[in-house]
């Protein structure tokens, strides 16, 4: 069956072709008129800030619109908003309410209520409790902390990036060519603020308070996946030259079943493989902010089966992951 070009298609391609003023005109008409699709891709823009000026505040209105219009994907989104706090106040109950009226027809925004409906939340979406830290060495200051997450919160995070995985690359500054990453060789994706649902913002709250941090420190979940013989051969975790530092990282294994793979420290001897749902928390850094050498390691490669893991760096102040989308 063919499937006819939709309001929002035909913008995307107007855009795709320099006539960024049609586009601009054919979408906002159509999300006038309650075009659910239209909507969503307004909003994206506005998040984007191409064609039109970043505005969060009017991404969240326009995807409250598309959702209250039938557009599935808007209402998810919206709820996501208000849980965070993007483009106005963050409400968790708020964005509760939303999700329970979006399960009401969407099978995916069920799925999310009843993940989220089995753990135990404060009224502001924060963990009742969190698992106790183990200390596997001081120097480098390193800890382990069994079932951060369930099985079905694995399996979900899991499903959610399976799509969207790409192969690790990096570009040449110089030339702009991609090409394989030499020493990350797994697929991956980032969860960002636009790619995350309601419980991967709870992991992201439940993430905080196991580290004692805010969840605005955060990057955005990044998901990697390896098949036997990639690795994450030994490298830290800092960025160079950057002003707020990496100064955690949290690991939380998503998958069992496979060979190798341990998550290696040589200066601690220590190798670690978590269970399912289990965590391991480092810090790259010392009390005075420089990178700590000692907390090098590496992801051995994997021999048997698929190894899923998802990290989480954690930054010495507030993070905007609205960087991941520079406007233009």
């Amino acid at each position: 069956m063919i499937r006819m070009e939709s309001i929002a298609d035909q913008a995307r391609r107007l855009l795709g072709a320099g006539e960024a003023a049609r586009a601009v005109q054919l979408l906002s008409q159509a999300a006038q008129r309650g075009d659910g699709q239209a909507l969503r891709e307004l909003a994206l823009w506005h998040v984007y800030g191409y064609p039109v000026r970043r505005d969060f505040a009017m991404a969240r209105t326009l995807f409250e619109r598309g959702g209250q219009v039938g557009d599935k994907q808007s209402a998810l989104t919206h709820a996501v908003f208000v849980a965070m706090g993007a483009g106005g106040a963050a409400d968790w109950p708020g964005a509760l309410a939303l999700l329970e009226k979006a399960a009401e027809k969407d099978p995916a925004a069920a799925r999310q209520q009843e993940l989220i409906g089995r753990m135990e939340l404060n009224p502001d979406g924060t963990p009742v409790s969190v698992p106790p830290l183990d200390i596997r060495s001081d120097t480098p200051r390193i800890g382990t902390l069994e079932r951060l997450f369930t099985a079905d919160e694995c399996a979900h995070v899991v499903a959610l990036s399976r799509p969207d995985m790409t192969p690790s690359i990096v570009v040449d500054s110089r030339t702009g060519k991609e090409s394989p990453n030499p020493i990350r060789t797994s697929d991956g994706t980032v969860l960002g603020p636009i790619q995350q649902d309601m419980v991967v913002h709870a992991l992201n709250l439940r993430i905080a308070a196991a580290t004692g941090t805010r969840v605005r420190q955060g990057e955005p979940l990044t998901v990697l996946r390896y098949v036997p013989g990639q690795q994450y051969r030994l490298h830290h975790d800092c960025l160079p030259g950057e002003s707020n530092q990496r100064v955690l990282t949290l690991i939380a294994y998503l998958s069992d079943g496979y060979e190798g793979g341990a998550t290696q420290f040589p200066t601690a001897g220590i190798e670690y493989r978590g269970k399912i749902g289990d965590a391991i928390l480092f810090a790259n850094t010392v009390p005075d902010g420089r990178a700590d050498e000692r907390s090098r390691h590496a992801g051995l490669p994997v021999s048997q089966g698929e190894k899923w893991i998802s990290t989480r760096w954690i930054r010495a102040r507030d993070f905007d992951p609205w960087g991941l989308y520079p406007p233009g």
